[in-house]
């Protein structure tokens, strides 16, 4: 009973701060960038560009000593000549010269937490305003493919949503506030799918939010059983939507997926029209695709970033290590954003718990959110039963680290998974120069 008056409490406020006067003039001056023709969205990118870089001259050490006196036209120019490609690692190396206020937080930022798929914790300040810009580019993106504000959703994603030890229904909570039905991915198990789909069936949601990974274990479910649900739209993000995983979620849910790209870092957002181009929002950030030496490529590149809404933090020229390639032409959506042809993270193995069921890549994130001092990890399945955490340490990472990490995977990811700690000083790359966070080395020695 506590929990849910917790749960009551916590979604009500949620939707109070996300759902008000000021995110709905969001929303409607973004649903009026969408109309601009290319020429009026380049002006508008340009004045948004040029205000970030006001910013981040004015409050971050590391670019203090690059001249202000540009005009709004000269911000392009004044970019690439003066702002060098950063990436994560600048980011840990220069705490105090590329974080406000010296690296420390304050009251009114918001502070996202991420372990991120390099397994290198970091932290991001936002501020208020970015959040609530947030949340008006993904509605915009629901109301692109016909998601529409009152309409019924269900969720299944990373959210703790019922205790990870419940056996017996319910394995969901309904906001009311949102009219959501949150549903627990890590209850996505054989003895507990026909409960889940039930639900689904009974509640009859218009969209259903979820990773390609756990949208695709319930279509699979549906499969086994030859069952089918009528949900209309799905909407999945944060881990790369391969064909074959969109193929079966549209058939067996009869949905259309719309697919999202976007990072805890805030420098990008690509987002699917109703004709499935993966369009670059321009009025989100500024994004470039360079080669390894860092100049403009139409080849296959890495995403450079450069945010315009978070003047508490604001990341200029900020390299992911997704890496994707521009498509020619345009869309027949009409509107005004370039359109990416393929983005690809890097390939992640598939990992199982305890039980022999998937673990989505993206739910052990979790894990590590708040643990500090890692410098880099994996997360290698090294026996059916059995996974190692490798970790290289910075100095103050100690035993606490350690318990933490153990006691999130049993509390937020697979309480019956055994887990190793293992310190190591580096973690090497795989033939092909990439790094691989989640490996399944036990299938691989089969």
């Amino acid at each position: 009973m506590k929990q849910n008056i917790k749960k009551e409490l916590f979604y009500g406020l949620r939707s109070l701060l996300r759902d008000n006067f000021l995110s709905r003039h969001l929303l409607a001056r973004l649903r009026r960038n969408a109309q601009l023709d290319q020429a009026g969205m380049d002006r508008l990118q340009l004045k948004l560009l040029h205000a970030t870089l006001q910013c981040a001259i004015d409050k971050l050490p590391y670019y203090g000593h690059i001249d202000r006196a540009f005009s709004v036209g000269d911000a392009l120019q004044v970019l690439q000549r003066d702002f060098p490609i950063i990436d994560k690692g600048t980011l840990l190396a220069n705490r105090a010269n590329l974080y406000p206020n010296g690296g420390r937080a304050r009251r009114w930022y918001s502070v996202g937490k991420t372990s991120g798929t390099t397994g290198t914790p970091l932290t991001i300040f936002r501020s208020p305003l970015s959040v609530l810009y947030e949340m008006a580019f993904v509605w915009r993106h629901w109301e692109w493919n016909g998601f529409r504000r009152g309409a019924r959703s269900a969720v299944l994603r990373g959210d703790v949503v019922v205790p990870q030890s419940r056996e017996v229904p319910p394995f969901w909570f309904y906001n009311r506030y949102d009219k959501q039905l949150l549903i627990s991915s890590r209850h996505l198990k054989e003895s507990y799918m026909a409960a889940i789909c039930d639900q689904l069936d009974a509640y009859a949601p218009a969209m259903l939010q979820a990773y390609p990974s756990t949208a695709y274990t319930l279509a699979s479910y549906l499969q086994r059983q030859q069952r089918f649900l009528s949900i209309p739209l799905v909407f999945t993000s944060s881990e790369p939507l391969y064909p074959h995983q969109r193929a079966l979620i549209e058939e067996r849910l009869g949905a259309h997926v719309s697919d999202m790209y976007g990072m805890a870092e805030r420098v990008a957002f690509a987002s699917a029209c109703q004709f499935g181009a993966m369009h670059v929002n321009a009025d989100y950030a500024y994004v470039e695709i360079v080669d390894e030496d860092g100049q403009p490529t139409t080849d296959f590149g890495f995403v450079v970033g450069t945010t315009l809404h978070n003047h508490v933090m604001p990341l200029v020229r900020y390299r992911l290590s997704d890496r994707a390639r521009w498509k020619a032409g345009s869309c027949a959506c009409g509107r005004p954003f370039p359109v990416l042809e393929e983005i690809s993270g890097k390939y992640e193995d598939a990992i199982f718990g305890g039980d022999g069921q998937p673990v989505s890549p993206s739910v052990l994130t979790f894990a590590f959110k708040g643990v500090e001092h890692i410098l880099k990890s994996q997360v290698a399945q090294v026996a059916q039963d059995r996974w190692q955490i490798r970790i290289v340490p910075a100095p103050a990472f100690s035993k606490l680290q350690e318990q933490a990490l153990i006691d999130n995977i049993r509390q937020l990811v697979d309480k019956d998974i055994m887990v190793e700690i293992v310190l190591t000083s580096d973690i090497a790359n795989t033939s092909s120069l990439k790094f691989r966070w989640v490996v399944n080395e036990h299938e691989k020695n089969r």
